[in-house]
């Protein structure tokens, strides 16, 4: 089974997931609001399982619940489950923010090479150049001073772009 983006995104800001509870998150995203009943039957799983996989995302902050009373059976609730839709807009800021950071970091290490072998397009920072005095180590051709390269002009658009989208996308969440 493929990963959705949700999925993916959980995964890659650290909240690993099982299966059945990936099961689940795919159906609560599909609909606004579904019973703990419904969720069970659609799965096969038992209601208790189904329950504390529903908890686990309750507990994560991925899920809310709405509990009513059973018109049907005295002293008994009826749980309607469905996404933190708020919650998961926030992971969703914190993941780009990672994203954000880790191009920064990307480009923070492109920018550390000051110098660069024509020849054999090998990369060095200035102390590694300074050691072996300016010569390339593993060709021996002169090391020169290298300029911006296209990767980090291309890293630097790139986080421009993100940035860009962090901003607006904050600005949509703190108007809700």
């Amino acid at each position: 089974m493929a990963a959705t983006k949700l999925e993916v995104m959980l995964g890659e800001i650290g909240l690993e997931l099982d299966e059945p509870t990936l099961k689940i998150l795919t159906i609560l995203q599909k609909k606004k609001s579904a019973m703990e009943e419904s969720i069970a039957k659609a799965l096969k799983f038992k209601i208790n399982d189904t329950r504390k996989l529903l908890y686990k995302l309750y507990e994560k902050r991925l899920a809310t619940y709405e509990k009513k009373a059973d018109p049907k059976k005295k002293w008994w609730y009826i749980y309607n489950w469905s996404l933190d839709r708020g919650r998961i807009q926030e992971l969703f800021l914190e993941y780009r923010r990672k994203q954000v950071e880790r191009k920064k970091q990307e480009l923070e290490a492109e920018m550390r090479y000051a110098f660069e072998c024509k020849a054999c397009n090998a990369k060095y920072s200035y102390e590694d150049a300074l050691e072996t005095q300016f010569t390339c180590p593993t060709c021996g051709s002169s090391l020169v001073e290298a300029k911006a390269t296209v990767t980090a002009k291309k890293l630097r658009a790139e986080i421009e772009e993100m940035e860009k989208e962090l901003v607006k996308e904050e600005a949509k969440l703190a108007k809700k």
